[in-house]
């Protein structure tokens, strides 16, 4: 337990060194502000690691409507910003729900699967209940539209029906299922034109390259060509702190959120970067592990689940800016600036060391 606590607080001091680097470079202020978010979210963590599980077992169900209906009143009253409405203006502070769906979920379908008790794999058709769960939040959060956090929160709920168990043969529906829904959302335009434009630039740039990108798609490939470009010229151990070209020039898109790490990468390089995974390898591991000693299935349910949360984030982020994946606009967990997120992710955590703590005793 002590290794993911060391890891967690190796990784926001980083964190916090970066996100001043690049405000250096932005010619703004944004990391003084994460410092607050980031001593809000550890005493959030701290608080919700040592509360009863009971307490987070009983109030699931508010949690989780709670959280919806946060989702649905961010649809009409939300501030809308590139297109989007995903953040309630709460005087200077900006309040972003769908953020906070995702640790309401896993409490959600931990107490759901606790109360099951199954002891068979499950069938699609028992699963049709807590996919419906799953689905809710995850549609209303596509709407706004956020097809990162969209991801995240799918990727979360499956990541906890898969640990309670599922039959191949149901696997295989899903798979099924999945690959006739994805083009029809695409036809019908549940994907929206800015969401399908990345899809095809990121197709591009694997099919060509950056040369034959920029004269395919001029001009709409330069956040994760520009990231790219970043990231390689760091080289082995980087470019030292404030020396990044590509970020000094600007080049760099939402240098301090979305692709922090192409900040990071281009000052500390490979070396900095293995450095930076294997903090994040350690945090996930080590909370893993705590999952895995839980004595009360509730405890393991929701370790795997808030787990999952970080991994899944990390996953999507890092996956976008190495151009692995196609961009969807997602912030890393403890590296990116923002408080709904950095709260969210620390409750996360809190959750997960709750476990260990209590030795998941509920």
């Amino acid at each position: 337990m002590w290794t993911a606590v060391l890891s967690l607080l190796a990784i926001v001091l980083i964190g916090l060194l970066n996100l001043r680097n690049a405000a250096e470079y932005a010619s703004e202020s944004f990391h003084q502000t994460q410092v607050l978010w980031v001593v809000i979210g550890l005493l959030v963590a701290m608080a919700v690691s040592v509360l009863d599980l009971r307490f987070f077992e009983r109030l699931a169900p508010v949690f989780y409507w709670g959280a919806v209906l946060f989702l649905l009143l961010v649809l009409f009253f939300g501030r809308e910003s590139h297109n989007a409405r995903r953040w309630f203006d709460l005087g200077d502070i900006a309040f972003q729900p769908s953020e906070f769906a995702k640790p309401a979920l896993v409490l959600f379908l931990a107490r759901y699967f606790h109360g099951e008790r199954n002891p068979e794999r499950y069938t699609l058709r028992k699963l049709l209940k807590p996919m419906a769960y799953m689905g809710l939040p995850a549609v209303m959060i596509l709407l706004e539209p956020d097809l990162g956090t969209t991801l995240v929160l799918i990727s979360v709920g499956f990541s906890i029906m898969f640990f309670e168990g599922m039959r191949m043969r149901s696997f295989l529906k899903l798979l099924g299922i999945i690959a006739v829904v994805v083009p029809l959302a695409w036809h019908f335009n549940v994907i929206k034109p800015y969401q399908k434009e990345r899809v095809s630039v990121w197709l591009d740039m694997a099919r060509s390259g950056p040369d034959g990108h920029k004269k395919k798609n001029l001009g709409k490939g330069m956040q994760p060509e520009q990231a790219l470009w970043a990231v390689g010229s760091g080289r082995l151990l980087g470019k030292g702190g404030l020396q990044g070209v590509q970020s000094r020039l600007k080049y760099l898109p939402e240098m301090h959120t979305d692709f922090i790490i192409a900040t990071y990468a281009e000052e500390r390089g490979f070396v900095g970067c293995v450095f930076l995974l294997m903090l994040y390898l350690g945090l996930v591991v080590s909370l893993l592990m705590v999952a895995v000693k839980a004595r009360e299935r509730f405890a393991v349910l929701v370790s795997v689940g808030a787990v999952a949360i970080i991994l899944w984030q990390m996953v999507f982020n890092i996956g976008m800016v190495l151009g692995l994946l196609p961009v969807v606009g997602l912030t890393l967990p403890f590296m990116s600036y923002g408080g709904s997120a950095t709260i969210s992710a620390m409750f996360a955590v809190g959750l997960a060391l709750n476990a260990g703590i209590h030795k998941g005793q509920v």
